[in-house]
């Protein structure tokens, strides 16, 4: 019997190519039988798990068979200047960038690009770190783990969560997470309001959830999820924070309920769709454009602060495109206008990213220090303390250009520059590389823990809203 075990230790530890072609062949043979069998039990329960949304038949989803993950260390800003190494990976061979900071670069190459893209490397004397030899592999065991692990335990669910089919040993589709915000908002009817504050390009919802005793006396703070589409561990994450706070909300400390709680679990609901559809690397929104073989943009470019600065592009084709405009994008503006209306006493604005362990702090889009810098140094720096204590996961806390570098248009710049927002930071969740956007949902619940550990901080920090 194949194990997931096994196929991951050797896709970790690097494999030969035949042992690459056999492992996955025989994990999609299997993916495939297995697919029919839960289909069939499913079907018969009328229930089908939300992950299988995967295998609309009308989208044909994009495989990464044979492509590699690489990590390219020692690139010098010289170099950058002169040769922008994951601009020329991603025009001419096709890369998809992963993660570019000051360090490395991870960045995908595709099969039939390989030979092109080591030889354009060799030439400028740099050498991939292989994370993986097979990104399609790693996708498929992402799926068929969460098969496993949400068909075969029903049972083991909590009876609170069991209503909206929400758990956490699996990635799930945007009606299960909104069918969880309104089963909360039924359930605590006088302290939560569920709002649709805008529409995306192709007409899905965008929906925040406010969790309050006094709307306008607390002090708030906002939550925001899946800006990016393939950063699946971020919606799991945020509905986690949300059922952390309402599974016993009647016991929460004072600074817990004493604040206002603006919750959004995906901010890009059409992307976070089409990466389960059709490609799951897929990171923009998706808008149209008006070259039509390249849709979408970054969102999180696409704030008015910096946003013809540094760290984004131009070009409609790049995973970085800024749009045509500040707040082009429908889900900006709606974001931006909803919490424009909202800034008095809105202390706090959390956003959560993946992957790279880090829990940073603005400015972004210069390489500058907010004025009080040593405030949320301190924060950060307790809360990565509380998450080693809890996990075992080491998170570094510091100034986001210092470690991911200069890029403009962050919705976290943003919100300071434009709202005057004290505590803000992009956590930046599991893991370091080895599985990167496609994190196995065994790992979800520590993962999301480790972000409820940054939220729990943060409100001890602000403290409980003063009566009167």
């Amino acid at each position: 019997m194949f194990r997931i075990a096994e196929a991951e230790t050797k896709l970790a530890h690097g494999q030969s190519a035949d042992s690459n072609n056999a492992t996955m062949a025989q994990t999609t043979l299997l993916l495939q039988l297995l697919l029919l069998v839960v289909a069939v039990a499913a079907s018969s329960a009328n229930q089908l798990p939300s992950n299988l949304t995967q295998l609309d038949a009308n989208k044909i989803p994009q495989r990464y068979d044979e492509a590699q993950l690489w990590r390219i260390y020692n690139i010098s800003e010289a170099m950058q200047q002169r040769v922008p190494v994951g601009q020329m990976l991603e025009q001419k061979f096709g890369g998809n960038i992963w993660k570019e900071n000051s360090k490395f670069l991870d960045i995908s190459i595709a099969r039939d690009q390989l030979k092109a893209a080591r030889s354009f490397l060799s030439a400028h004397r740099l050498d991939p770190q292989i994370l993986s030899h097979n990104i399609q592999s790693m996708i498929d065991e992402e799926l068929l783990e969460g098969i496993q692990s949400s068909s075969f335990g029903h049972g083991r669910r909590t009876k609170k969560a069991a209503r909206s089919s929400m758990h956490w040993k699996d990635y799930h589709d945007l009606e299960t997470i909104y069918s969880f915000m309104r089963e909360i908002r039924t359930k605590f009817p006088n302290i939560v309001r569920l709002y649709t504050i805008g529409q995306t390009a192709e007409g899905r919802d965008l929906k925040v959830l406010r969790i309050s005793e006094n709307p306008r006396e607390n002090k708030k703070v906002w939550i925001d999820g899946g800006i990016h589409a393939r950063e699946w561990i971020s919606p799991a994450t945020v509905t986690f924070i949300l059922y952390q706070l309402m599974s016993d909300w009647e016991n929460q400390p004072a600074h817990i309920r004493g604040l206002t709680w603006y919750i959004m679990p995906v901010m890009n609901p059409d992307g976070y769709e089409y990466s389960r559809t059709t490609n799951r690397l897929w990171r923009k929104n998706r808008s149209p454009s008006r070259r039509a073989q390249c849709s979408g943009v970054d969102l999180n470019r696409n704030f008015d602060i910096g946003w013809n600065g540094y760290g984004s592009s131009t070009n409609p084709c790049s995973d970085t495109y800024r749009g045509s405009a500040p707040a082009s994008e429908r889900e900006t503006r709606a974001v931006a206008e909803f919490l424009a209306k909202r800034k008095y006493n809105l202390e706090s604005y959390l956003t959560f990213h993946s992957y790279g362990q880090m829990i940073v702090y603005p400015w972004a889009y210069k390489a500058v220090k907010v004025k009080d810098a040593s405030v949320l140094q301190r924060v950060s720096s307790l809360a990565a303390e509380r998450i080693l204590q809890k996990t075992g996961t080491a998170y570094r806390a510091a100034v986001t250009h210092e470690v991911l570098g200069i890029a403009g248009g962050g919705s976290d710049d943003w919100s300071r520059a434009a709202l005057g927002v004290k505590y803000v930071y992009t956590i930046e969740l599991r893991d370091r590389g080895a599985y990167g956007f496609v994190l196995p949902p065994r790992f979800i619940k520590d993962t999301a823990l480790e972000g409820w550990t940054v939220v729990e901080t943060v409100a001890q920090a602000i403290g409980p809203s003063s009566s009167g």
